[in-house]
């Protein structure tokens, strides 16, 4: 019986950078629950792993967390939803999917540091793996994929596609982060009107599309 119990514990063969990969998912959302509180038997068991396997692939629980930071902030996934975008929808429709993306993005991220705050968790002590700038290093590539979309739009925006690019997603930065602090939040057909018209109350023109 014990044999057979250690067969079924026993992970199955794979890389070191595919079994790091599988711990990291498998973490995630542990991190977003519990935080920095999260115990390495938690992390196996969610992945399917005896205990040991953890620490064969992370020198401890600190580096682990720091994986974990590193694969939230990549902006891999969300470049590809806004190169996704066709660029023949109306600016509207395209400015609306793009503020969903992001703002998808912004509560991913939220939810995870906030678990890891209310846990006591520093953000310094994930440094070295996120380089010690957090998001900031990859709006980049963000701010390059969603210019590129809104370029042919270029002449209908006032400050052009390049600088409007920065002020969506900092409008969107602000509004989603600000609804973890106990603030209200809007959806992106909100957030897009106000970009597009202003915070004024006039209805003189109607929306773009």
């Amino acid at each position: 019986m014990p044999v057979a119990s250690q067969r079924r514990r026993r992970a199955p063969a794979m890389s070191p950078e595919d079994r790091r990969e599988s711990i990291v998912r498998a973490t995630l959302p542990l991190l977003a629950e519990h935080g920095g509180n999260v115990t390495t038997g938690q992390i196996a068991r969610a992945a399917g792993i005896a205990e040991g396997t953890v620490f064969r692939v992370f020198a401890d629980k600190k580096e682990l967390i720091g994986a974990c930071l590193e694969e939230a902030f990549r902006p891999d996934g969300l470049v590809a939803e806004l190169t996704a975008i066709p660029a023949a929808e109306g600016l509207r429709e395209i400015l609306v999917r793009a503020a969903r993306a992001i703002g998808s993005y912004v509560d991913r991220l939220g939810a995870l540091m906030q678990g890891l705050a209310a846990s006591g968790y520093r953000q310094d002590d994930g440094k070295n793996a996120d380089g010690g700038d957090g998001p900031m290093r990859h709006l980049g590539p963000i701010s390059r994929a969603l210019s590129t979309l809104l370029a042919p739009h270029d002449e209908r925006l006032r400050l052009g596609a390049e600088r409007s690019t920065g002020y969506l997603i900092g409008l969107v930065f602000v509004d989603r982060l600000a609804g973890r602090f106990g603030g209200s939040t809007a959806d992106p057909e909100e957030l897009v009107d106000l970009f597009l018209r202003g915070a004024g109350s006039s209805t003189e023109e109607g929306p773009l599309a």
